[in-house]
C-alpha cells in the first residue's frame, strides 16, 4: 500500500477523526480557538450542537508502512478482508502558529477492512474505532469508512462516549482528507 493511501486511510477518522479523516479523531475541548463563538463546554447540557474543526497529522514513520498490517497469508500489496489500518495521529488546531500547527493531543485506533470489491461487493468497507485522548479527558468514536482506489472517501463517523470532560459525550465527526492530513468536524450536543 502506497504511503499517501495509507496516511488518508488511517481516522479515520476517525477518526476522525474517527475525529476520520482516515480513519482519525479529536473532540471540542474547553476554550480551544476551535470551539464554538460562545466556547461552551462540549459536555453541557445544552440541546445545541456544539461544532469544533481540528487537524489530524499521522506520525506512523517510515519508508514502509508501518500503519497497515496485512492478514496472514494475503498479499500485503492488495487489500484483504480482515486487513487491518493502525490509526496513529497527532491532533492539532487548524491554524498554522510560526512553523506548525500547535499540538493539542493524539488518537489511537484501528480500522478493519471487511469488505473487499468481488461479484457481490463494489467497494471496500473498513470498520474503524478510534479514542482521542486530549488534555480534559478522551472520545470514543467508530463507524464505517469506504474506499475508493485504494483512498478514503470522506465520511461521518459516531462519537460514541468520552471520559473525563468528555464524559456521555454523543454526536458525530466528519472526516475529510487531504495529502497531508485528515479534517476532523465534531457536533457534539
Amino acid at each position: 500500500m502506497h504511503r499517501p493511501a495509507r496516511r488518508a486511510t488511517i481516522i479515520a477518522a476517525g477518526a476522525a477523526l474517527a475525529a476520520c479523516g482516515t480513519i482519525g479523531v479529536a473532540a471540542a475541548a474547553p476554550n480551544t480557538p476551535a470551539t464554538t463563538a460562545r466556547n461552551a463546554h462540549p459536555a453541557s447540557s445544552a440541546s445545541a450542537a456544539r461544532t469544533a474543526r481540528y487537524f489530524a497529522f499521522d506520525i506512523n514513520n517510515g519508508g514502509a508502512d508501518p500503519g497497515f498490517v496485512a492478514v496472514p497469508g494475503s498479499n500485503p500489496r492488495a487489500f484483504a478482508q480482515g486487513d487491518e489500518l493502525i490509526i496513529n495521529d497527532q491532533v492539532t488546531v487548524t491554524h498554522r502558529v510560526g512553523h506548525g500547527f500547535p499540538i493539542i493531543g493524539h488518537d489511537a485506533g484501528v480500522c478493519t477492512l471487511t469488505r473487499i470489491p468481488e461479484k457481490f461487493a463494489r467497494q471496500t468497507l473498513g470498520n474503524c474505532v478510534v479514542t482521542v485522548v486530549l488534555k480534559h479527558g478522551s472520545l470514543t468514536v467508530q463507524g464505517v469508512v469506504r474506499f475508493k482506489s485504494k483512498q478514503p472517501q470522506a465520511a461521518v463517523l459516531a462519537v460514541t462516549g468520552g471520559t473525563g470532560d468528555f464524559a456521555g459525550a454523543a454526536g458525530t465527526v466528519g472526516v475529510s482528507f487531504t495529502r497531508s492530513h485528515k479534517i476532523l468536524t465534531f457536533a457534539l450536543r
